[in-house]
């Protein structure tokens, strides 16, 4: 009964959309097909990627400041992998045009394209977060 409730919860849409449109931070499909419904991998991957992400932006704003493409293109691939697993669709969006800015070794406009992948690294460590507090609550048997 406790695994029906779980998949009923997690069916649910996600209440959370990025600014200016009806496309939600996560794709909750992507986000649970990443991890086969496994609720436990969801928070080991969400552990790592929470652990991981501050570095990884601070990468990427450090390697822009210095001129450095292939610190930058690196970092941003690699932040790009990490979001695809949760469906972060803006974020990853922002994270791959800061990695060709970098791959052409190009930086006009790369400020601008950070501030963008850093606030929808927030919006989806936020909703990343609330869904993982959500499944639990609801998840757990009664």
């Amino acid at each position: 009964m406790a695994a029906q409730n779980r998949s009923a919860a997690l069916s649910q849409p996600m209440p959370a959309v990025a600014p200016g449109s009806a496309q939600p931070v996560l794709d909750r499909k992507i986000l649970l097909s990443t991890v086969e419904q496994d609720l436990g991998l969801l928070r080991e991957l969400a552990e790592l990627f929470f652990a991981e992400s501050p570095a990884l932006l601070s990468q990427i704003r450090n390697g822009i400041q210095a001129g450095e493409a292939e610190s930058v293109e690196r970092a941003a691939h690699t932040l790009k992998g990490a979001l695809s697993n949760f469906g972060a669709v803006s974020a990853c969006d922002a994270a791959r045009d800061l990695e060709v800015l970098a791959r052409q070794a190009r930086f006009d406009g790369a400020p601008q394209l950070f501030s963008i992948l850093e606030r929808e690294v927030g919006r989806a460590c936020n909703a990343l977060s609330s869904f993982l507090q959500e499944a639990s609550r609801e998840g757990s048997p009664r």
